[in-house]
Parts: structure tokens; sequence; C-alpha cells
């Protein structure tokens, strides 16, 4: 049997052409790798205040984290909607948060490290309006309540290992008015991956300063109702490609090839007898395995003396 592959240039990814006794068989992946990109803004932020614990700040023009003059504490929460905007299959290759300081504190403040840290349980943004909120309705997160009254923090404020990750997701030096990216880490990546695999489980990301015990590291930066000066965060990703065909062969009256289908995705195999636009037809749909499973696809030999075939596999 012979078995000749020839790269036919103009067909979109690659196309490799196989002839198997004296019968034509092309094989195309028809969809290839591709990368995307998407900035989104919160769909939920907010600040827990110490100075007026039963407070929510949900509607504010900005969010706090830091401590004040008077060694209170503040931290913000932040979430975006990934699922809501990212295929569910795509795999996350960068993750990168901007955030606008606002407001200083009188003189300038102190300097300090900002961490950004997962949060662990669901909270409610609340719609408490002014620099110091308003009193928390129900549902609305405070510096006691995850959700007022009843659901609390572990401790007031919530606290690392119990709400917040243990580890930290980011860190960078915040100090004067302007913008600040935390760039991209594997941690940053992690998280929306998971958030993108598992949207239940999203929860944000908690942004403390490291030096709460200093005075005035406080910052109030630009929160989601805030038009200009809103956080921000840039997500570059890509789709994965259609298989490989791992393999084409004849045998009897069948041409036989195989491919290796990923777990959980479905898959459409099609042929034409000619690639003129519009002349594919579907010759089997694989439903999605639970787990990656290696397909092996038969037709008959064709009276045509050609035949083209393609996986397709949606994004």
């Amino acid at each position: 049997m012979k078995s000749d592959r020839i790269f036919m240039p103009g067909l979109r990814g690659i196309s490799a052409v196989f002839g198997l006794i004296g019968w034509l068989a092309g094989v195309v992946a028809v969809c290839q790798a591709r990368g995307d990109s998407v900035t989104l803004q919160p769909s939920a932020d907010t600040s827990l205040f110490e100075t007026a614990p039963n407070n929510n700040l949900g509607g504010s023009l900005s969010l706090v984290a830091g401590s004040n003059a008077s060694g209170f504490r503040s931290r913000a929460l932040l979430r975006f909607d990934l699922a809501g905007n990212i295929p569910s299959n795509a795999v996350i290759q960068s993750v990168a948060l901007t955030v606008t300081v606002v407001t200083l504190p009188g003189g300038g403040g102190a300097d300090s490290i900002f961490d950004l840290r997962r949060v662990l349980g669901d909270w409610g943004e609340g719609a408490g309006s002014g620099n110091q909120g308003s009193p928390a309705g129900d549902g609305e997160a405070t510096w006691n309540n995850r959700f007022y009254p009843s659901a609390t923090w572990t401790v007031p404020g919530g606290a690392v290992s119990n709400d917040f990750s243990a580890g930290v997701s980011a860190s960078m030096l915040v100090s004067n008015l302007g913008g600040y990216t935390f760039s991209s880490t594997s941690n940053l990546v992690a998280d929306a991956q998971a958030w993108l695999s598992t949207p239940a489980a999203n929860f944000g990301w908690a942004l403390m300063s490291e030096s709460e015990t200093l005075h005035q590291t406080a910052r109030r930066f630009g929160a989601r109702e805030d038009p200009v000066n809103a956080a921000s965060l840039a997500v570059q990703y890509v789709l994965p490609s259609a298989p490989d065909i791992q393999w084409i062969t004849a045998s009897g009256n069948q041409i036989h090839f195989g491919f290796l289908a990923q777990a959980g995705r479905p898959y459409s195999v099609q042929y034409s007898d000619t690639l003129a636009p519009g002349g594919w037809l579907i010759l089997t749909n694989i439903p999605p395995q639970t787990v990656t499973t290696n397909i092996v696809i038969a037709d008959p030999l064709s009276a045509n003396l050609r035949r083209f075939y393609r996986i397709a596999a949606p994004f």
C-alpha cells in the first residue's frame, strides 16, 4: 500500500492528503488554536470598613484599603465575571489587574505593599454610598458580616486562611495617586482559570495592605461606580485547537482514521468530495467523552477518486 503525504497550501490549517490504493483521501483539521483577550470591569466591589463596622460601602465611588490615622483598617473586595465573558474551554494565559488610587491620606500617608488574596466565601456587594457608607441592609457586606446581619466573617474584617487565601496572588507597592497594575502571576492565572471552570466558586479578590498596623497606609481606589477610575482586569487566553489526525489507512472496502478526543468536548466528523464552499457533510458526531479517548472513524471507500475529511471542534 502506498501512502504519500502532500501539504496543500491555501487550506485553513495544515491539510494532509494521503494516497491509499489509488484512492485519494484528504484530512483537514479545521479549528486551530487561537488567542484572544478581554478587559473586564468588576461585576461587584465593596469595602470592609472597620471605622463603621456595620456600614456597607457597595455603592460608593471609591474602595478603601489600608489603615487610617487612627489605626482603623479597611479592605477592598473585587469580583469579575469571567464565565460570562470568556469561553468555558479557554486556557488562561495571563491576568493583570489595574487599580487607580484616587485619594491619599492627609500629608500623603505612608507607602505600603498591597496584596491580592483570593476570597474563600461569598459576600454581598450592597448599595451603601458615601466615604463611610451607610447602615447595611439585608445581605450586604460589612466589616462584621459577609451578608448582614446573619452571615459573619470568621473574625471581623475576615481572616487570612479562613476568609482569604493564605497564599498571595499578586503584590505591589502603592504610594501616590494614579494607576497601579498587578502584573500577571501564576497564582492570578490559577485563580482566573479556577473561576472560569467553576463560576460558583468565584468570590473575587481581597485587596489588603501588608502594613495594616502602620497608620495612614489607607488608599482610596476607584470603584466600579466611578466611570473613569474603575478597576480593570486584562485577561489573555487561548482556545484549544481541533485534534490532529493521528493516522489513516484503508482496509478492505473501508477507510479508517483516528484522532484523540479530549474529555468534555464534542466533535463533528465531516466529509466532502470537493473543496468547493458549502460542500461539507456530517459523517458522524462524537459526543463529549468522560475521559480523553482515541476515536476511530470508518467510512466506505467512495466511488469518487477522492474524498476529504475534517474534524470540527466547537470553541
